[in-house]
């Protein structure tokens, strides 16, 4: 896991990282988490390093001479929408503006004060993580691929055969793969709806619900079921409050 840590204090990134190191090996030591933290003091040295590195989690002062620690957070956002960002600052002004980058943490320093709601806020990172992470293992033409649940948009059947749809092609699937098959690999991971019968859509992958249709971020268009529409419009307005 990858973690960058900006403040430009370097004793105050001594501290932050020394606690964060006590709450992995407190609360995640059987997942064995192996964590690279890099320190930065500036907020324009974090962005040049984010352009040419992946990171998991971003622990973010606000204030500090310069680009401060929100701007840094706004630019980060606008080009990645699953880096964890976690705010540690000495005021709560800023709190709101936090809330529009979607930080999963707003901590006032020292930090440490509030054990249950830091480990909480990391706990979000570690989840939406291991969702980033999910796949189909799947044969195809003859040769093992692994398909992101990320990377779905929705499946069904075409011609009588699984139709996996991505971004900009379907994949056709062949026994062993059936709809059935689909069901129970994808069902239990809890963003995916059947919208319709035997048709099922990755709920991140939504634009907008129309009244008889979804529509997906690539223009695909699925229907609703009459018969269901409002236990699916309910079922997906269930889950966009709980993301």
């Amino acid at each position: 896991m990858h973690i960058a840590i900006l403040d430009d204090e370097p004793e105050v990134c001594t501290a932050v990282r020394v606690y964060l190191m006590e709450m992995l090996e407190k609360y995640w030591a059987e997942k064995a988490v192996h964590a690279e933290i890099a320190v930065f003091h500036t907020a324009e040295s974090l962005l040049a390093a984010f352009e040419n590195s992946s990171y998991d989690l971003l622990l973010l002062d606000i204030r500090m001479s310069g680009l401060g620690g929100m701007e840094a957070a706004r630019r980060i956002r606008s080009v990645n929408a699953d880096v964890g960002i976690i705010f540690l600052t000495s005021s709560e002004e800023y709190l709101m503006e936090g809330y529009r980058v979607f930080a999963d943490g707003y901590f006032l320093k020292p930090v440490g004060v509030d054990e249950e709601a830091f480990r909480a806020a990391l706990a979000r990172v570690f989840a939406r993580r291991e969702k980033a992470e999910k796949a189909l293992s799947m044969q195809y033409n003859g040769r093992s691929i692994e398909i992101v649940f990320d990377k779905i948009f929705y499946v069904d059947l075409d011609g009588g055969r699984l139709h996996i749809v991505l971004a900009k092609q379907g994949l056709c699937f062949t026994r062993p793969y059936t709809y059935e098959w689909a069901l129970e690999h994808l069902m239990h991971d809890g963003r995916f709806l059947e919208c319709y019968h035997r048709i099922l859509v990755n709920m991140d992958k939504i634009e907008r619900m129309e009244k008889e249709a979804f529509v997906l971020t690539n223009g695909a268009q699925l229907p609703i079921s009459q018969r269901r529409r409002s236990a699916v419009r309910a079922d997906y307005m269930q889950y966009l409050l709980n993301k």
